[in-house]
């Protein structure tokens, strides 16, 4: 499978937001940031990454290698490519250099990568562009529904964790299965709003019609990257969705980011 040149181009930029998202042995998702995303040559059928800091992840992987992936740049172009993990990380070999001598790994004591793996590509989408009105306009919108949905249903996550999701100009990605596929998917979720320090909303805009078909009570794994840059990772259940707004009910919440990377904080 050969990418479209703008995908190709997309996932071939350095230092921007790249997600991988995994499965657990109920098939729950999790999703990752992984910078280290990369592509090969134009006609190769497959992705690179670099394991580090991805402890959940890797336990994910030895237990169902079907993955997705989605990249944004600072244009907030954004596209995805789902796949299989191949199996195969080494410590050793051309995968491994290509991300180990980038800048961004090679003088970064958190970063530096242990393995580097290799993911065979199976499906790819259209690359979009999230539009700064968009953005806008679908917060005004969520905020517009806050009171809809206010609840004493889930877990309180962290001030700073509330303070994260806030920020307009964070990346925000969640991960879910869509009905009837095997492989998680990941879409932006750039309106996404804490409403309190128990659920997020949502609306499902121009850059996530995926989204459209999420179901009441289905799993989600939610990311969000500011640009100092700082990660979370939040888990949760859709909740009184109507097609088009809905909330993420939060069940858990996690720190991603180094040196506590992996950190459950709520």
């Amino acid at each position: 499978m050969f990418l479209p040149e703008e995908l190709y181009n997309l996932y071939s930029e350095p230092m921007i937001a790249k997600f991988l998202a995994t499965l657990d042995k109920d098939g729950k998702p999790n999703v990752s940031f992984i910078a280290s995303i990369d592509t090969w040559e134009p006609d190769s059928d497959f992705l690179i990454f670099g394991e580090f800091l991805m402890w959940k992840t890797l336990d994910n992987l030895k237990l169902n290698k079907k993955v997705g992936t989605m990249a944004v740049n600072i244009d907030l172009k954004y596209g995805q490519i789902n796949g299989d993990f191949n199996d195969d990380l080494v410590n050793v070999g051309p995968y491994f250099d290509k991300i180990a001598y980038n800048e961004m790994f090679r003088y970064n004591s958190y970063t530096k990568i242990r393995n580097a793996g290799t993911i065979k590509m199976k499906e790819h989408f259209p690359v979009g562009k999230i539009g700064k009105l968009e953005i806008v306009g679908d917060l005004f919108a969520v905020k517009g529904k806050k009171s809809k949905f206010k609840g004493n249903d889930g877990v309180e996550i962290p001030l700073t964790v509330k303070e994260k999701f806030d920020q307009m100009q964070a990346i925000k990605a969640i991960a879910f299965v869509p009905e009837g596929k095997e492989y998680p998917f990941i879409s932006p979720v750039m309106s996404l709003y804490p409403i309190d320090g128990k659920s997020l909303v949502f609306k499902v805009s121009n850059s996530n019609k995926e989204l459209s078909g999420l179901k009441n009570g289905q799993e989600t794994a939610i990311m969000v990257l500011t640009m100092d840059p700082i990660v979370y990772q939040v888990k949760g259940l859709v909740d009184s969705f109507d097609g088009k707004f809905g909330k993420i009910i939060i069940t858990e919440a996690f720190n991603s980011s180094p040196p506590l990377a992996g950190e459950k904080i709520a």
